[in-house]
């Protein structure tokens, strides 16, 4: 009889810590729960700031490309992409010679890839006239999510219900995928994926 409760009481402490260890080392994380890698989550999620992200409205993002198609990676979550042809009609994105405005000894090459040798000048074309007041830009690096460079504060840009431009050098940026972000009354209006060499 001793035998036979001992075999149960020696099962039952098995089975718990069996479960336990299971909970602990092999359950699968959901959506928003902490995580330290990818391999942690339930399939079709991704490990991104700690925690598990479907890349649907309201989780957690790095960068747009953690973002499902129809959303954007703003603060960290995602959300719905505003509009951006209520402010202006398009964005150009260019190459150029850094220190030199734009005209016939530098000219304009638009493009996406950039090398840290470069500038980049950023023209919005059929800007609204009612379209005024400051705009920013920054550019946050894909894979941290970090911002790596940003106007605010440093440089001061505004639209005046006009077409307008800006540029700057990319020598203080390491070579990494980007997004190009543009903040007009402090809300992501425009965003593009940029490559720097």
């Amino acid at each position: 009889m001793k035998i036979v409760i001992w075999t149960i009481v020696i099962v039952l402490v098995l089975a718990i810590i069996g479960t336990g260890a299971w909970f602990f080392f092999l359950k699968k994380s959901d959506e928003g729960d902490k995580c330290r890698n990818t391999n942690q989550c339930v399939t079709g999620l991704n490990c991104l700031r700690h925690q598990c992200s479907s890349g649907k409205s309201g989780s957690v993002c790095n960068a747009h490309k953690d973002c499902q198609t129809d959303l954007t990676c703003q603060q960290n979550a995602c959300t719905t992409k505003v509009d951006y042809t209520q402010y202006f009609s398009s964005v150009e994105i260019s190459k150029m010679k850094p220190g030199t405005p734009p005209g016939p000894n530098n000219p304009l090459t638009v493009t996406n890839s950039f090398t840290t040798t470069d500038g980049i000048e950023i023209d919005f074309k059929g800007v609204k006239p009612s379209t005024i007041g400051d705009y920013y830009v920054e550019m946050v690096n894909t894979d941290t999510g970090e911002v790596v460079n940003s106007t605010k504060d440093k440089m001061n840009t505004a639209f005046a219900g006009r077409d307008i431009g800006m540029g700057t050098d990319l020598s203080s940026m390491p070579a990494a995928q980007y997004d190009l972000n543009v903040y007009y009354q402090n809300r992501l209006i425009y965003t593009t994926p940029i490559t720097i060499n």
